[in-house]
């Protein structure tokens, strides 16, 4: 049996995204599956990749989270990792109205590249899930595969500029996708902050 303190001090390792509090209390003998699976759940809840993955290198069920069918069909760490953090419901209060404009602009004028040249990983793909969560149902399908196809086929390479310039046609094609889609992001994201207010009244 674990020690409930050292449990409880991976579980707020876990809510915060202390990747170091979550080494020391492994370390000191606590338990990934402690209530449940509840380190597990507060990382892929508060979309913390890098202890997901730690938790995941040390034992942490993912299958309480995703069903059999599902897990069986993925065959990468990054991709588990993505598809639990895609079952967290997306909370209004990440919606950040300036950063979905400055990013949906940069897109316009400097193509898709800039999600993955210009942004780090995580916020890419909050960008990606934002989309979701606003119901822009086909720019998010062209962000999400166009992420997915970058991940894939450059191996997760620091040498994303030559990478991208290699595949040029690839790219522009996804640029005309999101130009094409017509849909007007700040609205839907609007519309989407307005609910989520109601539900709090």
């Amino acid at each position: 049996m674990t020690d409930p303190l050292t449990d409880l001090n991976l579980e707020l390792a876990c809510a915060v995204g202390s990747y170091e509090n979550a080494i020391e209390a492994i370390t000191e003998g606590a338990d990934v599956e402690c209530k449940s699976g509840a380190p597990l759940f507060l990382s892929i809840q508060n979309r913390h990749r890098q202890l997901i993955a730690f938790l995941l290198d040390h034992g942490a069920d993912p299958s309480p989270f995703l069903s059999k069918k599902r897990l069986k069909e993925i065959h990468s760490r990054e991709d588990l990792i993505e598809e639990l953090i895609a079952c967290v419901p997306y909370n209004p209060r990440d919606i950040k109205l300036d950063e979905l404009q400055e990013i949906d602009s940069a897109i316009r004028t400097d193509g898709v590249e800039f999600l993955v040249a210009e942004m780090d990983w995580d916020h890419a793909t909050r960008f990606r899930d934002s989309l979701n969560a606003i119901g822009a149902s086909s720019t998010h399908r062209c962000i999400a595969e166009f992420l997915q196809w970058a991940r894939s086929e450059s191996g997760g390479s620091t040498a994303i500029p030559s990478f991208l310039r290699c595949n040029d046609d690839v790219v522009s094609e996804y640029r005309s996708r999101y130009l094409s889609t017509g849909e007007n992001l700040i609205a839907l994201a609007n519309d989407f902050l307005n609910v989520g207010d109601e539900e709090c009244d």
